[in-house]
């Protein structure tokens, strides 16, 4: 009889406040993946005032499977250059709406990540890619 009202308790707990998410604040930073399983990370900032295909190009080349997460606010003009390098590329890649996602010049704007870890040390676009940021 416990069991069986333990298992009801999670079921209301689930219908009335969603499933439980693993690191809820770091997969709202990330545009819903974690930090280990990312390659690069661009910012609103950083997505605005350069142009970081060239750097993605020579990513999709190793041979790991790469996804491009792209935050639903992002300027329709940059975002439209990154699904076209996507699909060129024949890299998987998904538009990221979610009102818990950060949208600031600081937040995440692209990701590239893969559904495994690889524990990058640096994900900064702007620490990895400093030939692209140069004046």
């Amino acid at each position: 009889m416990q069991r069986e009202q333990n298992d009801l308790d999670a079921r209301l707990q689930n219908a009335m406040f969603g499933l439980p998410v693993l690191n809820p604040d770091e997969q709202h930073r990330y545009l819903g993946t974690f930090h280990e399983r990312i390659e690069l990370r661009i910012t609103f900032e950083q997505a605005l005032r350069y142009d970081f295909t060239p750097a993605l190009i020579a990513l999709f080349k190793n041979p790991i499977t790469y996804q491009l997460l792209l935050h639903g606010q992002l300027d329709m003009d940059v975002m439209g250059r990154y699904i076209r390098l996507a699909n060129q590329q024949q890299v998987r890649f998904a538009i990221k709406n979610s009102q818990f996602y950060h949208h600031t010049a600081s937040s995440s704007a692209i990701i590239l990540c893969t559904d495994h870890a690889i524990d990058r040390e640096t994900i900064d676009a702007q620490q990895r890619c400093p030939k692209i940021v140069q004046p």
